[in-house]
């Protein structure tokens, strides 16, 4: 008897301690954000975001790595509000290297975030810019890209492959970033997990076709946007972006179907009507 008392206080015990830890580690979170997904030799590198447990005079430790190589590291307090924000200058034999680097913010052993940005050392023909996308007969959407190495004259969306169309105009090697929104347009597998875009390439110029696939990076993920590198040659026009969804804003389906219930209420009052009063 004496025992299984012993044994009940103790599975309480255990029970109480990893539900205060569970609720700590609940609290303790933290926001993680960079400026631009894209930088170049030169730029400012803005590190910014915020935390919800506030600790007095106690700083933020902000650290920039390119593979196992620590570029940048810097403490920086941290505001009444929580927020926090650093800016590093991305010139120095430490940022010779091009490609994916992370940030890594820490402020206590629970509250830690991850980002990552690419850079690149020199900056060649780079443009940024938001493209509205047409969705026929269904509105729009916003797809955010960087080029680098030409321009992006046009994104259309072909529903029947469930791609989107991008003509560009490019005149060195580079490559083209593409900030894709989740809600309207993703490929995933049926089970819900992310699955992989086919990227496919044409060099013709006066219409899309003889495309060859090539591979792509997914340089950041999130619950609302997907962000992919493309590689791009001299001489590419057309470059297809096939997922496995696109969803309207509006569609006429939609429409439709929001016109026959409209419809069928009307008729459905009217018939109550003329009963209530005949």
């Amino acid at each position: 008897m004496y025992n299984s008392r012993v044994f009940c206080i103790m599975l309480t015990l255990t029970l109480a301690i990893g539900m205060v830890f569970n609720a700590a580690e609940a609290v303790d979170q933290i926001s993680l954000s960079t400026s631009s997904d894209i930088y170049y030799g030169g730029d400012y590198v803005v590190v910014f975001g915020s935390v919800n447990t506030i600790f007095e005079n106690m700083p933020i430790t902000i650290q920039i790595y390119h593979e196992s190589n620590l570029v940048d590291v810097a403490q920086v307090p941290v505001a009444q509000d929580g927020t926090f924000v650093k800016s590093f200058n991305a010139v120095g034999q430490q940022w010779d290297e091009e490609g994916t680097y992370m940030v890594r913010v820490q402020y206590t052993s629970t509250q830690i975030g991850e980002t990552t940005f690419e850079f690149f050392s020199q900056m060649i023909d780079k443009s940024s810019a938001v493209f509205p996308v047409n969705i026929p007969n269904s509105g729009t959407f916003d797809v955010g890209y960087t080029i680098r190495g030409g321009d992006v004259t046009g994104i259309n969306m072909d529903l029947d492959r469930y791609s989107l169309l991008i003509e560009t105009t490019v005149n060195t090697n580079g490559n083209l970033v593409l900030k894709l929104p989740r809600e309207s347009f993703d490929a995933q597998k049926s089970n819900g997990k992310d699955n992989t875009f086919i990227i496919l390439i044409s060099k013709e110029n006066n219409e899309p076709k003889d495309f060859v696939q090539v591979e792509y990076e997914e340089i950041a993920t999130s619950s609302d946007y997907r962000t992919i590198r493309i590689p791009l040659e001299d001489g590419d026009k057309w470059i297809e972006v096939v997922g496995t969804y696109v969803i309207p804003e509006f569609g006429s389906m939609v429409i439709i179907i929001l016109v026959v219930a409209v419809s069928s209420a009307i008729i459905i009052s009217k018939s109550r009507f003329s009963v209530r009063y005949n």
